[in-house]
């Protein structure tokens, strides 16, 4: 079966909260059919990542789980091998590593994302310890005295260059360019040249879009609760550079201002500076058009459709809405339950 062709499949991305809320978001996901919940690890902002994703190794039996993402800076290789590796018993076949260059948890510390040829060893460094327990880490040797399983190692993606590193180094990739069937088409083919770099298939990895979410009775009421994940996206957009993200010429100053402006100690806060600068600079429709399933349940199906169309089929769905328990039992019964 083609890519395009797969039926649809929904993951779920919570905001690490207090523990037990966390850990009743968890549960209701999983028993609402949701095959994947990741955890964004941004210690300055949110609750701590491994005590998160702990909860849901503890408080889930089927459910895949772990980090969406970290981040060469804040955690060595070593560490976050070995954490990963002590979920992975707890959880054993359902743990998984997802590693981005750096944004919040970075950023808030003063320090400056990874570059490139970072990412590689770290990605590489890590997948050695898991498989032999060695590998040398700029310049020094690192090792875990004990064999650990094997954990599925996930890059996050946003422009061409890091997609194509994707394709060629990891087993999945979570994919932030957008949603619209140009941001698709333009992944899959940079994943694709990546992969048939290393004399692989892109059908062989695990593609999840990341895309915020917000159903509800009116599209307006819907874009107006998620604002501050749209303020997140355009950020990712513009960070680093705008090149080979399929940005409208005329829009890539404006999102420059988003990234020369953008407050990272108030990142995915509702209402706060963020929110008011995407609003300010005209962006809430075109990043609701791309960087979001947002609408009513119908107009929700229809961009999964077109999605589907374009060749995407996992998605992975950032829920910063207060009242999760409620999106995630309105999406099942109203927008998963119609989609195939």
């Amino acid at each position: 079966m083609a890519q395009k062709d797969l039926p649809p499949k929904f993951g779920v991305a919570f905001l690490p909260g207090p523990p037990a809320e966390f850990s009743a978001w968890c549960m209701e996901a999983e028993g609402l059919g949701f095959d994947l919940v990741g955890i964004p690890d941004s210690q300055s902002v949110y609750r701590e990542n491994i005590v998160s994703s702990t909860l849901a190794a503890t408080h889930t039996e089927r459910v895949r789980f772990g980090p969406m993402v970290t981040n060469p800076i804040t955690r060595h290789p070593a560490v976050a091998a070995s954490a990963m590796a002590t979920l992975a018993e707890l959880a054993p076949g359902r743990v998984i590593l997802g590693i981005g260059s750096g944004d919040s948890a970075v950023h808030n510390l003063g320090l400056r994302p990874a570059k490139m040829v970072e990412l590689r060893e770290y990605v590489t460094t890590i997948r050695e310890l898991l498989l032999g327990g060695e590998s040398v880490y700029q310049g020094t040797p690192v090792r875990l005295t004990w064999k650990p399983p094997y954990v599925p190692i996930y890059i996050a993606v946003m422009g061409p260059r890091t997609m194509e590193l994707a394709g060629e180094i990891a087993d999945g990739i979570i994919i932030l360019n957008g949603m619209l069937p140009e941001n698709i088409e333009a992944s899959l083919t940079h994943i694709g040249a990546g992969a048939a770099r290393a004399g692989r298939r892109i059908e062989d990895l695990d593609l999840w879009w990341w895309t915020s979410a917000s159903v509800a009775d009116s599209r307006t009421a819907a874009v107006e609760s998620l604002m501050m994940s749209l303020a997140s996206g355009a950020k990712h957009l513009a960070q680093v550079t705008t090149d080979g993200k399929q940005i409208p010429a005329e829009l890539e100053p404006v999102f420059h201002e988003v990234m020369g402006r953008y407050r990272f100690d108030q990142h995915q806060i509702p209402g706060g500076a963020n929110v008011q600068l995407i609003k300010e600079l005209g962006l809430v429709d075109y990043l609701a058009e791309r960087m979001a399933i947002v609408g009513t349940p119908d107009d929700c199906k229809a961009q999964i459709a077109r999605a589907q169309k374009a060749g995407a089929h996992q998605f992975c769905l950032l829920i910063a809405l207060a009242n999760k328990i409620e999106f995630l039992r309105r999406w099942s019964k109203s927008v998963a339950a119609d989609v195939s």
